[in-house]
């Protein structure tokens, strides 16, 4: 009993430290949550319409082409009864269909958006209010209490039309779904929202532009490492309690995993140092760091931006495996176009530094190249016999060189470079040949390595004069 309260106010105070997002995602990440909120709504309702009905005989000061009699409500409630679980029915029935058509047309990573999505919840809850509201109200209606029933009857009609508009709004929310570009664009929208509340947010205002200067502060000395208990995805860290702990005890603190990535039990989890002597400083308790640490059995998006990015791989190889290149296409241009949101919005520092611009975070963090690499990579690979989606993601990166600084120039050229030489040379035609040609010129152009791309082209003889 101890361990189960324990436990649960652990929960509680975990669930309290949660960002409204993070509420967001742990409330209604399932199907029960809305349908729940609804059913008590509907019960009120209930309650509301009988006191009306059989309390307060509303029914007298209503106009005789409003009241019903008990024969004919019952005959109303029966028959709604009876419609709206059928309507249930075919409701669940299409969820259960569009949750096997994401999983597998697209990737099994993508079922949790579409249950978060706000109709698709909403949907459920209305059909489950409903059919609780007539079923309740057939339940505690009596030929022997009243004449006549007003608002009971009319509540119900009303809750049946809402029934069937929300029924015809749900499929054509469900085809529209199945289609490319706006599930694309859907998901693209909440990686920009995971990358504005994880990198802008969160991280952004504690990040060290000098990267040279607060380098001097980095421990040199072995650290205390601390372990992780359970093994599982790093999920979320809490850097703003982090930060404010660590100045508290005056701590350098370096992640020893990446967020996203999977930490195997006893393996170190993060590595500490007293910020002024950079050795091991004992005393500290522990375990209120390890709090600030969630690892769970799944990774989520609240703060991996990777994940984000894996959701668009899945779909590109699984269009390509398909022989689907305009899906393929569109995808490229959706991680492109995050990629230079990433560009934008993030400071490719390690470092988190504290009010006085001390040291108090290392991160284990990605570069722009390594955000190049899981977002092309996949695809380079599968479309390596593919000319035309290889030079489709080529001018991709033509496009992302033109959006962002020079200081990632060098990242995309060597992107470039790889992709051109893990394509199959042998199934380069002429008119291949000249779309390579010229949409490598340009990327040379952007980055300004005009003298290293006569060099690819002399190499993979695709020179065109």
């Amino acid at each position: 009993m101890q361990g189960i309260l324990k436990r649960m106010s652990s929960e509680a105070i975990r669930y309290s430290r949660m960002t409204k997002r993070e509420k967001w995602d742990k409330l209604y990440s399932n199907l029960w949550m809305t349908p729940m909120i609804y059913a008590v709504s509907s019960i009120l309702l209930v309650s509301m319409t009988l006191w009306a009905d059989l309390e307060m005989n509303v029914y007298e000061g209503m106009p005789s082409y409003l009241t019903v009699d008990y024969g004919l409500t019952k005959t109303i409630l029966s028959t709604l009864t009876a419609g709206i679980l059928s309507l249930t029915t075919f409701t669940f029935y299409g969820v259960l269909a569009a949750l096997s058509t994401f999983s597998s047309q697209f990737s099994p990573r993508i079922l949790k958006n579409f249950m978060m999505n706000k109709m698709t919840q909403r949907t459920l809850g209305i059909f489950s209010a409903s059919f609780l509201y007539v079923l309740l109200c057939l339940f505690f209606i009596n030929e022997d209490t009243t004449q006549a029933y007003s608002l009971i009857p009319m509540a119900a009609i009303v809750t049946a039309i809402l029934t069937i508009s929300t029924f015809a709004v749900f499929i054509n929310h469900i085809v529209t779904w199945l289609q490319v570009t706006n599930l694309t664009e859907q998901l693209k929208l909440e990686s920009v929202d995971i990358i504005e509340s994880s990198l802008v947010k969160e991280l952004k205002p504690h990040k060290a532009e000098d990267c040279a200067a607060i380098q001097m502060q980095v421990p040199v000395w072995d650290g205390t490492s601390i372990v992780a208990e359970q093994s599982g995805y790093l999920q979320k860290v809490n850097f703003e309690e982090l930060i404010q702990e660590a100045v508290r005890d005056d701590l350098i603190i370096r992640l020893d995993q990446r967020i996203g990535s999977f930490v195997f039990r006893s393996n170190s989890v993060f590595t500490y140092w007293d910020s002024l002597s950079g050795v091991s400083q004992a005393g500290i308790d522990e375990s209120k760091y390890m709090d600030m640490f969630q690892v769970g059995k799944n990774q989520t998006e609240l703060q991996d931006i990777e994940f984000s990015i894996n959701k668009f791989v899945e779909i590109a190889i699984r269009a390509l495996g398909n022989h689907d290149p305009k899906t393929a296409t569109n995808i490229i241009y959706q991680i492109g176009d995050l990629l230079i949101r990433i560009s934008e919005m993030e400071v490719f520092s390690p470092y988190l530094a504290d009010g006085d611009g001390n040291l108090r975070i290392i991160l284990n963090d990605l570069n722009y190249d390594d955000y190049l690499y899981r977002g092309f990579a996949s695809i380079r690979h599968y479309a390596r016999e593919d000319a035309v989606i290889t030079g489709e993601l080529l001018h991709v990166l033509s496009a992302i060189a033109r959006a962002t600084g020079g200081k990632e120039h060098p990242y995309i050229w060597s992107f470039t470079e790889y992709t051109a030489n893990g394509f199959n040379r042998d199934l380069l035609f002429d008119l291949d040949v000249k779309q390579f040609h010229e949409v490598i010129r340009e990327v040379a152009k952007i980055t300004g390595n005009e003298k290293a791309c006569e060099e690819l082209l002399d190499h993979f003889k695709i020179r065109v004069d």
